[in-house]
C-alpha cells in the first residue's frame, strides 16, 4: 500500500518528462508544480526538443490531496480529474530567453513556509545543470528568479489556452 504523501507526489509527478520509463531524461526540461494556498494544483512541464519544444499543462479540477484523502482506503482509487493542454512551441519563442540556465540556477530553496501559503516545486535540467528546488510564497518574497520562471510559464500556457478556446 502506498502512503498518502507518496501517492500525492506520484500523481503530481506524472507530468514530469521521462525517458524510457524512468526519471532520468536526456532532453532538457522544466517542470513546475504549483500547490496554491486555495484551489487545485497545476503542473507545467516544458521539454526542450528540436525543432520544437513541448509544453504540457495539467490543471486539476479538484485539490489532489482531498480527492486522494476521500478514497484513502480504496487502493483502486480513480485519479483526480484534470484539464490538460499540450502544445508545440517554436524554439525561437521569446520565452526561451527568460527560461535559461542562469535564471533556473538562481531559483534557490525557500523551504520555510506553512500551510496556507502558495507552494512551488521545480525540477529542471538545462545546459548540463539540474536541480530540484522549492519555494513558499515567491511573490511575497519578491524573488526575481522564481517570479521570472513562474511568469514565463504562466504567460506561455495562457497563450496556448487562449488559442485552444478560440479554435
Amino acid at each position: 500500500m502506498i502512503l498518502s504523501v507518496d501517492r500525492y507526489l506520484e500523481v503530481l509527478l506524472a507530468f514530469i518528462p521521462r525517458s524510457n520509463g524512468n526519471r532520468r531524461h536526456s532532453d532538457d526540461y522544466i517542470s513546475l508544480i504549483h500547490v496554491p494556498a486555495q484551489g487545485s494544483e497545476r503542473v507545467y512541464s516544458l521539454s526542450f526538443c528540436e525543432p520544437q519544444s513541448l509544453l504540457t499543462v495539467a490543471n486539476y479540477k479538484e485539490t489532489v490531496w482531498e480527492v486522494l484523502g476521500r478514497n484513502e482506503l480504496d487502493e483502486d482509487v480513480a485519479l483526480p480529474e484534470l484539464d490538460a493542454l499540450q502544445a508545440t512551441i517554436p524554439n525561437d519563442h521569446p520565452v526561451f530567453e527568460v527560461l535559461d540556465g542562469e535564471t533556473l540556477s538562481n531559483c534557490e530553496n525557500s523551504s520555510d513556509g506553512v500551510v496556507g501559503m502558495d507552494y512551488y516545486l521545480m525540477l529542471w535540467q538545462k545546459d548540463g545543470q539540474a536541480n530540484v528546488v522549492e519555494c513558499w510564497e515567491p511573490y511575497g518574497r519578491n524573488d526575481a528568479a522564481w517570479l521570472r520562471v513562474i511568469g514565463a510559464l504562466q504567460v506561455l500556457s495562457s497563450q496556448f489556452e487562449y488559442a485552444a478556446c478560440q479554435g
